[in-house]
C-alpha cells in the first residue's frame, strides 16, 4: 500500500479514507505503509529531532466510483502519476530524502533554538530573532509552513480526521501557564514523537505571510526561500475550507492556509481557528489559553517585530 488519501470531510461528516483509486480505506496499517513506518526519532548536533521521509501528494477530485467529484488529498512513498514530490522535500531546486523537525518545541541552547526535553520553551524574543537562533549550522533552520503541511497532512490521513485533540487529548491549552516542553499536558498534543504540536506556546512559522491586501505570500515549492504572490485571501474564523489554488511557483495542494470558515465551531470542518491582519507573519497552534487550540490553527496577525511570553518557535534541519 504506498498510496493512501484522505476525503475532506464536511459538517459532521467523517473524513473518509481512500485508496489511490477513490475506494474506502476503512482499517489501514500505517505502521506498514512505508512513509508512516519511516518517521522516526534521531539526535543530531545534540538535538532532538524527528525525521520525516519524503512521499509525493496529489490533491484534487475524485475521478470515479461512489465518491467521484469529491475533494481529497493522497501520499505516496515513492513517484507516481499526477502525484508531486511535497515542497517540503525541496532545498534550492534539489529534491532531498527527508527533513528533520523537532521533537519539541524549541528550547533555548546558549544563544541558538534547541530542542531539548524538560525545558521552557524560547520565547521573548521576535521573529528575525527566532530564524537567527535556529540558524545554527548545516540545514538547521526554523520550521517552514511546508515543514508544518507535511506533517499536517500525514497526521489529517493517520487521525482520520482534521480534530486531532478529539483523537490525542487536548494538550495545555486551557490556561495555567506555559509548562516545559515535555511536560505530561503538553505531550497530550503529540503525533508519530513530535510532542506538543499545539497548545502551551504559538509557534513561529517561516514561509508564510501576508500581504498588505491580507492575502497569502508563500515561499517558492522549490526550495529557494523566495516570497511568491497566490492571490489567497486570509480569512478569519473557525476553518471550514483550505485553499487549494496553484499558479507559477506555488501550489497550495501541498499545505493548510484557511479558506472559508465558519462562525460556530460546531459548523466548521476543521474544528480549528484562524485569525489574519495585513503584513503580518505566521504562528501555529495557539497557545495555553487558547481553547481553540488544535492542528491547523493559524495566526497571521501579528508583525515579525513581536515578542512575547507565549511565542516560541520550533527547530528544522533541511
Amino acid at each position: 500500500m504506498s498510496i493512501i488519501g484522505i476525503i475532506f470531510g464536511k459538517k459532521n461528516t467523517p473524513w473518509q479514507r481512500i485508496d489511490a483509486s477513490g475506494a474506502n480505506i476503512d482499517t489501514p496499517d500505517f505502521d506498514r505503509h512505508e512513509t508512516f513506518s519511516a518517521i522516526a526519532g534521531e539526535v543530531i548536533d545534540g538535538q532532538h529531532l524527528v525525521r520525516i521521509p519524503a512521499f509525493w501528494y496529489r490533491s484534487g477530485a475524485v475521478e470515479s466510483g461512489q465518491h467521484q467529484g469529491k475533494k481529497a488529498v493522497w501520499v505516496s512513498s515513492q513517484p507516481e502519476d499526477g502525484f508531486n514530490l511535497h515542497p517540503a522535500f525541496k532545498k534550492a531546486g534539489a529534491n532531498t530524502e527527508q527533513f528533520w523537525v523537532g521533537k519539541y518545541q524549541g528550547t533555548p541552547d546558549g544563544e541558538k533554538l534547541g530542542s531539548q526535553p524538560d525545558l521552557l520553551p524560547l520565547t521573548r524574543i521576535n521573529f528575525p530573532a527566532m530564524q537567527l537562533a535556529a540558524q545554527r549550522g548545516d540545514g538547521f533552520q526554523l520550521w517552514s509552513i511546508y515543514h508544518l503541511g507535511a506533517i499536517q497532512l500525514l497526521a489529517l490521513i493517520e487521525l482520520g480526521t482534521a480534530d486531532a485533540r478529539s483523537v490525542l487529548g487536548d494538550g495545555n491549552v486551557k490556561g495555567g501557564g506555559v509548562l516545559t516542553v515535555s511536560d505530561e499536558l503538553v505531550a497530550q498534543a503529540t503525533w508519530r514523537g513530535i510532542v506538543g504540536l499545539w497548545g502551551n506556546i504559538w509557534q513561529m512559522v517561516d514561509g508564510l505571510q501576508t500581504d498588505s491586501d491580507c492575502r497569502y505570500r508563500i515561499w517558492d515549492a522549490e526550495g529557494n526561500g523566495n516570497y511568491v504572490s497566490t492571490g489567497a485571501k486570509a480569512p478569519d474564523g473557525w476553518i471550514h475550507r483550505r485553499h487549494d489554488r496553484s499558479g507559477e511557483g506555488f501550489d497550495l495542494g501541498a499545505v493548510f492556509l484557511p479558506k472559508k470558515t465558519k462562525s460556530e465551531r460546531e459548523d466548521a470542518a476543521y474544528r480549528c481557528y484562524t485569525w489574519s491582519y495585513g503584513g503580518a507573519v505566521a504562528y501555529h497552534g495557539a497557545c495555553g489559553f487558547g481553547s481553540n487550540a488544535g492542528l491547523f490553527d493559524l495566526n497571521v496577525t501579528n508583525a515579525s517585530s513581536l515578542s512575547y511570553p507565549h511565542i516560541g518557535g520550533r527547530l528544522a534541519k533541511v
